[in-house]
């Protein structure tokens, strides 16, 4: 019963590390590019594929049950992300054999991408940030219009 009073971040991380841990021992792949995590908003189920679309591991969060019209993709994405940059921080990557550029995904129930949690290219990580982006859009459009006036 102490797995359900957890919050959905210690689960997920948990789990994450599960996931991890079972990558780094049985992954049968050819190059290991990325990591697709999904998740069902009525089941409260949050699953781990390889990018060759195995499940390495699931949880459900219990508290994600039944969730569909109040959980927010961008509140998941927050909590994936949190999850995903403790995880690097911890450096728990680098016990897997990744072929980089890698990626870690937040993905729907067909593998559609629909956020970058973290990027490994070479010897660092980038954790993309919705405000960061939204940064350089504003400055390409900004340097597009001087452009397109001179």
């Amino acid at each position: 019963m102490e797995e359900v009073r957890k919050n959905p971040s210690s689960l997920i991380k948990s789990t994450f590390q599960q996931a991890i841990d079972s990558l780094s021992k049985d992954y049968a792949g050819s190059s290991f590019t990325y990591i697709f995590i999904t998740v069902d908003k009525e089941s409260g189920e949050v699953a781990f594929y390889d990018d060759e679309e195995n499940k390495v591991a699931e949880i459900v969060v219990f508290d994600w049950v039944n969730k569909v019209d109040e959980l927010s993709d961008e509140q998941v994405i927050s909590v994936l992300r949190g999850v995903t940059g403790q995880l690097d921080d911890e450096d728990r990557f680098s016990s897997l054999d990744l072929y980089k550029p890698f990626s870690i995904n937040y993905s729907d129930d067909g593998f559609e991408v629909i956020e970058e949690l973290l990027l490994i290219n070479e010897d660092y990580a980038i954790k993309p940030d919705n405000d960061l982006m939204e940064k350089f859009d504003r400055e390409f459009d900004d340097f597009l219009d001087k452009l397109l006036k001179e």
